[in-house]
């Protein structure tokens, strides 16, 4: 009897060590849980702030957009009225080197220097200009007397960033994020981290934090443990650590912000959390050796307890709160196991345009009850076997039966309909827009990590969808991927290439029609890699246009005409004028003629050598500004040629409004009469070559491909042509060897074809 007691007391025991463990493992992931609830909080609501600021500058840099800057005394009173109705410290508007700033009960700093502000600021003000929002970090203002972060946006026109505006914002207010403390008790906390380790914003929990500068002074942490935090830092990567101090055991989590480069350092003990539990099991496993009912009892007790949490622990771990449908874990959960049963099936997000602005206009409760609302009718939608889930947010993710694109299009966009027909919405006018992502397995191995890879995939396609503006149903698609990559290879290697010359100059001759001889060239350029790779402009200027490399680009290609021109002048050939494009950005930098005479004296050529090609977009809605900056290269000597004319802006009074010396009409002309539409466009072309005549500007007809082409152009009368019909665009010393003769006389008569 006693051995059979001793035995099933060891199994008791045995047991509640198990339990203990198998308790303490649940209890360390429910730690976890809550600290990575809370920093995904704490992280929304910094993000919240910061858009917040984000929003107010992108409305009203929208808002210029349309009716054009103001002048200084009107830019300086509207700085000073946005930071006073929004609680801004201080503004700014820089364009280029100089700008206004305005400090709220500060005189305001009109011609303030780039130069002379500070280096946070400087650097988020430089990478706004080039084209993306950006904050600065947080750092002392000494103007302003306290702990500031300043936030900026570009102001855009149609061809790319002509200044950035930016606004103040105290420190203060993350601080007062971080006040609330995670849980009620006083063992928690949060601090808000730079890439270095510094303390930015600090919890007022965290005495100790007070007393460092940074989380590597930190006594508690070994230098393995910072080795680690440091690894973590370097990837990006979000990590789970685990400390003790004082006696405590304590879970660190450092998660990134997603915003230059901050992280959240968050701190709770598990002791405390789960203090309650644990002495519960100590005295279990006392009791278990006193009486062995009792013992039998409180295990019996203690295994429904487990089977409680565990079950609390499932539904906090893989449940939304608000929908109780699946929450992001929860789905990816259900996406494995439902692979190998499912081979044809596809993924798809579901996000609401701005829907932080339906909480700030209805209220948190009525957003959360539409989030609900929208749960329910996408289950309504559903199939059997599948299934939905939510994500934090508004990020509705959807696993449909089928690959049939066409089908799953229309059930989004039936969906969006049904979800805008919700009675909130119906009595009010607010316009929901929705975007999504879709990917499937089509083509795809089901291998281990397919769920992985479809996430990424849906997330890439639903990044795609938001540039629609309007709602949209976007799938993943390997071209647009190819693309991307190539994208991101072209801006990894752009300033490398111009550095080892692989831009190189490329010449299309333009042919004199009464004469048949050589007037003239274009110059174009062709990317050529070391590997003797060819990229055409189209595969790169787009990209160039948006990130403002094409205004380094055009300079350098300026500089490779002046440059082959002054080699014909030093090989006793007569040069012909060569036209170079030159883009928006460009051409409205202030110090833009300065720098082409600068190019031209430096090669020692003549000015009337180089034509300066613009599109005709420039002037719409600018032609004063416009011909005020042509005039200052005229008078430098230059000539100005307004390119693609008719290709979408095409006015007779710009025409008649700008002061320029030539004009290229689009082959959209040439091609319009090849289709059978010749009396119209026919009758258009004379009444420009008509109009040009009277003005003296010199005509080319781009395009020119066939004989027809050339016998047409001629009798309406064109000055020059332009195309396929005299030559492709050629390399600057092909060009020399076909068009250009050695001697003082040049007169080369061309009817080349390629050979």
């Amino acid at each position: 009897m006693a051995a059979a007691a001793a035995i099933v007391s060891v199994v008791l025991l045995a047991g509640g060590c198990l339990t203990y463990f198998l308790l303490q493992d649940i209890l360390s992931s429910t730690t976890e849980s809550r600290i990575r609830a809370s920093a995904a909080e704490y992280r929304s609501n910094l993000l919240r702030l910061v858009e917040g600021d984000i929003q107010i500058l992108q409305t009203l840099e929208s808002l210029w957009e349309e009716d054009d800057l103001p002048d200084e005394g009107k830019l300086t009173e509207k700085l000073y009225q946005v930071a006073e109705e929004n609680g801004f410290p201080g503004m700014a508007y820089f364009r280029g080197d100089t700008g206004i700033v305005v400090n709220r009960g500060q005189e305001a700093q009109n011609g303030a220097k780039f130069e002379a502000m500070p280096e946070p600021m400087q650097e988020a003000l430089r990478r706004a200009g080039k084209g993306e929002t950006a904050v600065s970090d947080i750092y002392d203002s000494e103007n302003m007397g306290r702990e500031i972060f300043v936030v900026c946006v570009p102001v855009t026109e149609k061809d790319g960033v002509r200044g950035v505006l930016a606004a103040a914002d105290p420190a203060a207010r993350m601080e007062e994020l971080f006040e609330a403390q995670f849980f009620p008790e006083s063992y928690s906390f949060v601090h808000l981290i730079g890439d270095d380790g510094r303390y930015l914003v600090r919890s007022r929990e965290g005495k100790l934090a007070q007393e460092m500068e940074s989380i590597f002074e930190n006594p508690y942490l070994s230098e393995k443990m910072k080795g680690r935090i440091r690894t973590v830092m370097e990837q990006g990567a979000s990590s789970m650590l685990t400390t003790r101090a004082n006696g405590k055991k304590y879970k660190v989590l450092l998660e990134p912000v997603g915003l230059n480069n901050w992280y959240l350092f968050c701190s709770t003990s598990m002791k405390e959390v789960v203090g309650s539990v644990y002495w519960t099991i100590t005295g279990t496993q006392a009791m278990i050796l006193v009486i062995l009912a009792v013992c039998l009892l409180i295990v019996r007790s203690g295994y429904r307890m487990l089977r409680n949490s565990n079950r609390q622990l499932q539904q906090a771990a893989y449940v939304d709160p608000l929908t109780q449908s699946c929450n992001l874990s929860g789905f990816l959960k259900r996406i494995e196991e439902t692979c190998d049963e499912e081979p044809e099936f596809s993924v798809a997000v579901l996000n609401i345009y701005q829907f932080k602005f339906i909480n700030e206009i209805f209220g948190r409760q009525q957003g959360d009850r539409l989030l609900r609302y929208i749960g329910k009718l996408i289950q309504e939608e559903l199939k059997e076997g599948e299934f939905y889930g939510r994500d934090a947010g508004d990020f509705f993710y959807l696993f449909l039966l089928g690959t049939d694109r066409g089908k799953t299009e229309e059930r989004m966009h039936g969906i969006m309909d049904k979800i805008k027909a919700a009675p909130s919405l119906q009595r009010s006018s607010y316009h929901m827009l929705f975007y999504c992502g879709v990917a499937d397995t089509q083509g795809q191995e089901g291998n281990g990590d397919l769920s992985s890879r479809l996430m990424t995939q849906v997330m890439f396609a639903l990044d795609k969808a938001r540039e629609t503006h309007q709602d949209s149903v976007w799938f993943y698609d390997m071209q647009l991927h190819e693309r991307e990559k190539r994208e991101n290879y072209i801006e990894s290697h752009m300033h490398q290439a111009l550095e080892k010359g692989e831009f190189r100059l490329y010449l299309q001759p333009k042919m004199r029609l009464k004469d048949k001889k050589l007037a003239g060239a274009e110059a174009l350029v062709r990317w050529v890699t070391e590997d003797g790779t060819m990229m055409f402009p189209g595969d790169f200027i787009p990209l160039f246009e948006k990130n403002s490399f094409c205004t380094r680009l055009d300079l350098y290609m300026m500089e490779c005409a002046c440059r082959h021109i002054r080699g014909w002048l030093e090989r006793g050939i007569a040069p012909v004028p060569i036209s170079v494009n030159q883009t928006r950005l460009l051409f409205y930098e202030t110090d833009y003629p300065e720098k082409l005479r600068e190019l031209v004296d430096r090669y020692e050529i003549p000015a009337g050598l180089i034509t300066l090609e613009i599109l005709e977009g420039l002037a719409v809605g600018n032609v004063e500004e416009m011909n005020e900056k042509i005039s200052l290269l005229q008078k430098e000597g230059f000539r100005i040629s307004m390119d693609d004319f008719g290709s979408g802006y095409s006015s007779l009074n710009i025409l008649g409004a700008l002061n320029i010396d030539e004009l290229k009409l689009d082959r959209a002309f040439l091609t319009e009469m090849a289709q059978g539409n010749n009396l119209r466009q026919k009758t258009v072309m004379e009444m420009v070559i008509a109009l040009t005549g009277r003005l003296r500007i010199t005509t080319v007809a781009e395009g020119v491909e066939t004989e027809e082409d050339e016998r047409l152009i001629r009798e309406l009368g064109f000055d020059m042509g332009q195309g396929y019909y005299y030559s492709r665009p050629v390399s600057a010393e092909q060009f020399d060897r076909r068009f250009m003769e050695t001697g003082a006389k040049r007169g080369h008569e061309n009817n080349a074809k390629d050979e």
